[in-house]
């Protein structure tokens, strides 16, 4: 008999007949046996002091267990608003009660909520990628529902639905930098499953009753453990993987801090999240610290810290000590993050190769790291002559210390080059989607190339922005025509007809022989070496990707904050 047909005939003799339903499934770690293990310390609270109602069975897996959680009724939060317009109402009383079964199957544990059952499930003792591997084992990728994704290179994070089923790429997962978290799909000419949900848990929709839980939960391990996804689509959730299991970062909160301490350059600090303002000075917040400095840098952390470095643990850098950045628009707030929350680096634990991004970790793919790296090395180019330093600002009182503004460096280079400052001077073009963009910072139209320049390599979400932009700019430049001449009329309006001229003279119809070049303004690191986030590394190699299609040259250069060599 089939599980889409069978029925259960309880202790009591009645019949539950098959209907759709919906059951949410965790699978217990492999060390974790004791069924009260899975429970909260709240929860095992409530059994010990008789406020549970348990019972057992041998009709789900080889045995079972429910824990039954009752609260005291109450009037709803709002009862009292309708009681304020509504004369003579009853009192309406709620008693929200949950449960949770836990049971043995194929010699693991698993776990099913009703209701906010969910809530005493200790999260320590369950595989945290139990529904999502399920999932990616069970779809076809071509044929999805929903894809809730988080965006690194980005720091954006979003839900894709649809309203029809598409395929996985359709939802714009490229190559790791969207790290899927829940996938929904329809489970089509397959059993297991009428429409599945895998995130955590495994949320399985099809035509069951309670019983047949022992049976699908089989299956479901079963299909956690195949390696049939590495043939499909969903091969890149190995790329990057989000930590979700608290044991592993507590590991690698505490790896962090030893690195910290012991002086490596395994770790720097950037600014968290996105902002479009220019930075002035950035400052470190905690007991102790103080100073105001042109660069965010770990050294300037080690150094406040001094000898208390000794002494610096997890708490410290998580709730304790921070930094924060004022702006050069003097409107805008100062915005504040804790030392963990600015941490970008990566770390090798029992093998596994581990990186933190505004907080978060994530378990890399070696192999893809090291294209991504190589990839970085291959587009730093030297420069042939010594670039012009951006200028150190001291406040008046001494206290601070900060670099000029990006406009300011900018105009200051096109005039020393011979270059046109594009820097905040928006094109209008109604043929392009939206109308708008920015060509570049600095023209070159004598050496053919438009050049972007990012003050500070620290921050991830800004970095891939520029990337994304200068990509951008080029395809529609080379695309649309209109938008070369608004260029034009803009190099006419600013420099002068000659320069203008110049400009469309070498604007041929496919742009040949331009190149996009990427500077970066940024203190270099202890060897003398230059670095941006690794998650930004893999933006500038994709976005990179797409000029070369398009025959642009493109380069990445540094410019060190250092003093220029006399």
């Amino acid at each position: 008999m089939s599980l889409r047909t069978q029925a259960l005939v309880g202790s009591c003799g009645t019949v539950d007949l098959p209907k759709t339903k919906t059951f949410s499934l965790y699978l217990v770690k492999s060390q974790v046996t004791v069924f009260e293990e899975v429970l909260t310390q709240t929860a095992r609270e409530r059994i010990n002091a008789g406020q549970t109602i348990l019972g057992q069975s041998d009709h789900l897996g080889n045995s079972a267990r429910v824990f039954i959680f009752q609260n005291e009724s109450k009037p709803p939060s709002w009862m009292s608003d309708l009681k304020s317009v509504f004369e003579g109402l009853p009192t309406v009383l709620n008693k929200s009660s949950c449960a949770i079964i836990v049971f043995k199957q194929s010699e693991r544990v698993f776990v099913a909520p009703f209701a906010h059952g969910w809530q005493y499930i200790d999260d320590t003792k369950i595989e945290t990628d139990f529904g999502l591997r399920v999932a990616i084992n069970s779809l076809d990728d071509t044929k999805l529902k929903r894809v809730d994704s988080s965006h690194l290179g980005e720091a954006m994070k979003g839900v894709s639905q649809s309203a029809f089923q598409r395929d996985l790429q359709a939802f714009g997962i490229d190559e790791a930098l969207d790290l899927v978290r829940r996938i929904t799909g329809r489970a089509e000419g397959d059993d297991f499953a009428a429409n599945l949900a895998g995130s955590t848990s495994l949320k399985i929709t099809r035509e069951m009753v309670l019983s047949d839980l022992a049976e699908i939960a089989a299956e479901a391990l079963s299909r956690f453990e195949s390696q049939s996804y590495k043939k499909t689509g969903f091969h890149i959730i190995d790329k990057v993987r989000p930590i979700l299991d608290r044991a592993r970062r507590a590991q690698l909160d505490a790896e962090a801090v030893a690195k910290i301490k012991s002086g490596e350059d395994t770790f720097e600090l950037s600014m968290p999240g996105w902002s479009e303002e220019d930075v002035v000075y950035y400052g470190m917040v905690g007991p102790g610290l103080r100073g105001r400095f042109a660069d965010l840098l770990m050294e300037n952390y080690r150094n406040a810290l001094g000898a208390d470095i000794a002494d610096l643990d997890v708490d410290a850098i998580t709730r304790k000590h921070g930094v924060f950045a004022e702006f050069s628009n003097d409107a805008a707030a100062r915005k504040k993050w804790s030392i963990k929350k600015a941490l970008i680096g990566s770390v090798v634990v029992e093998g596994g190769l581990y990186a933190i991004s505004e907080g978060e970790w994530y378990r890399l793919d070696e192999a893809f790291k090291d294209d991504v790296d190589a990839s970085f090395r291959d587009l730093i180019q030297p420069w042939e002559e010594e670039p012009e330093r951006i200028i150190k600002k001291i406040s008046e009182d001494g206290n601070k210390t900060g670099f000029e503004r990006e406009l300011d460096y900018n105009n200051r280079c096109a005039t020393s080059y011979n270059q046109i400052c594009l820097d905040q001077k928006t094109l209008t073009v109604p043929a392009i989607p939206y109308g708008r963009f920015e060509a570049c910072d600095l023209l070159d139209v004598e050496r053919r190339k438009l050049i972007h320049v990012k003050k500070s390599s620290r921050q991830s979400s800004v970095l891939s922005h520029f990337f994304k932009q200068g990509s951008n700019s080029a395809r529609i430049l080379k695309t649309f025509p209109e938008a070369r001449n608004v260029l034009i009329q803009k190099v006419r309006d600013l420099a002068s007809n000659d320069a203008a001229e110049a400009l469309n003279d070498s604007l041929s119809a496919s742009i040949e022989d331009w190149s996009v070049e990427f500077h970066i303004i940024d203190a270099p690191r202890r060897d003398g070496s230059f670095a941006i986030p690794f998650f930004s590394r893999i933006t500038l190699r994709d976005e990179c990707r797409i000029l070369k299609g398009m025959d642009f040259g493109v380069a990445l250069k540094f410019i060190s904050t250092a003093p220029a060599p006399a």
